[in-house]
């Protein structure tokens, strides 16, 4: 599941409960989950989706490790890039024109990340820029 899903620029972070209600407490009860996704370019709720209770949920994206959850959480990586990296890779894939939205986003994730000490609960570090020769569909570099 990717958390795109649920966030918004006008709502980077505090989705959670309609992911909490809608898709995880569900399956936490061996049920179905059940959204309606976040469409970027309409900036509005989409097309209802269905999560089926499975063993395994890998939870993907901004504040998926989120001290809220951490409890519940088996495994969590933590994909470092410095902040220069995330705002050209941001700007690629939305365009120049969202520059001050990418500002703001980093921003929120920045006092977020900080608040919540994400990083520092991370079973995993991942370097998300490393400088040294790989495959990325098949290695990662751990970043410490």
């Amino acid at each position: 599941m990717h958390t795109d899903d649920f966030a918004s620029w006008d709502n980077p972070l505090n989705w959670w409960p309609r992911l909490e209600q809608q898709v995880l407490q569900p399956l936490g009860a061996g049920r179905t989950g059940r959204f309606q996704r976040y469409d970027w370019d309409r900036r509005a709720l989409a097309e209802w989706r269905e999560v089926p209770a499975v063993g395994v949920l890998i939870l993907e994206g901004v504040s998926s490790a989120c001290r809220a959850v951490a409890q519940r959480l088996t495994y969590t990586v933590w994909i470092q890039v410095d902040p220069e990296v995330r705002l050209r890779r941001g700007l690629e894939r939305d365009g120049q024109e969202a520059l001050g939205l990418w500002r703001g986003w980093m921003a929120d994730e920045d006092r977020h990340f900080a608040q919540d000490q994400t990083v520092q609960r991370a079973d995993l570090l991942v370097n998300g820029d490393p400088r040294i020769p790989h495959e990325p569909r098949l290695t990662f570099v751990r970043s410490r």
